[in-house]
């Protein structure tokens, strides 16, 4: 009997997802990629658009083990979210973006969000975007805030059809205090 081993063919262009994200280790916001054991927060970075998010776990001291694993898991809560988002009906990076800074704000409150919503995140005030939303329908709308709520709550993708106006989500954003990092840290 003769033994006759085989390599596994190499991967081609097309065997390989390419990478939506990058994941980074911070000692302090805004700061160069460490080592696991040197941070105390995380960064998401989008390929595609260059969104950022940072996050800081309260209390977090680098090098202990609590932090490490909470880094690792708070790394890990991003993609998902981004995934989450990006896999129902293909949301946008700033509907990525959005569901990850409300899972991280939950998270500080001690909030883990257990069952998803769709389209534009766990938080997204309902009663304000329909009250947005009758204000730039103006003479158009067929009914009020409560009934615009409750299409809101109720019709499947309603939210992600309302929140794909850029002046509805300006507006919405602008009024949620949801206005994104300074124009100065982006240089």
């Amino acid at each position: 009997m003769t033994d006759t081993t085989t390599a596994a063919p190499a991967p081609t262009a097309a065997d390989k997802r390419e990478s939506v994200a990058k994941h980074e280790l911070l000692a302090v916001a805004g700061g160069e990629h460490v080592a696991m054991t040197d941070a105390v927060g995380i960064r998401y970075t989008d390929r595609r658009s260059g969104d950022v998010f940072e996050y800081f776990p309260a209390g977090a001291q680098a090098g202990t083990a609590l932090t490490m694993l909470a880094l690792f898991g708070a790394k890990t809560k991003a993609t998902n979210e981004a995934s989450r988002v990006r896999n129902g009906e293909n949301g946008t990076v700033a509907e990525q973006m959005e569901a990850i800074d409300e899972v991280f704000a939950n998270l500080d409150k001690g909030v883990w969000r257990e069952k998803a919503e769709g389209g534009g995140g766990s938080r997204t005030d309902k009663a304000l975007l329909a009250t947005v939303l009758v204000e730039m329908l103006g003479a158009k709308a067929t009914g009020d805030v409560a009934f615009y709520t409750a299409r809101l709550e109720s019709e499947e993708g309603y939210i992600k059809k309302v929140l794909s106006n850029d002046a509805i989500k300006s507006e919405y954003r602008k009024r949620a205090g949801k206005t994104g990092p300074a124009v100065d840290t982006l240089a």
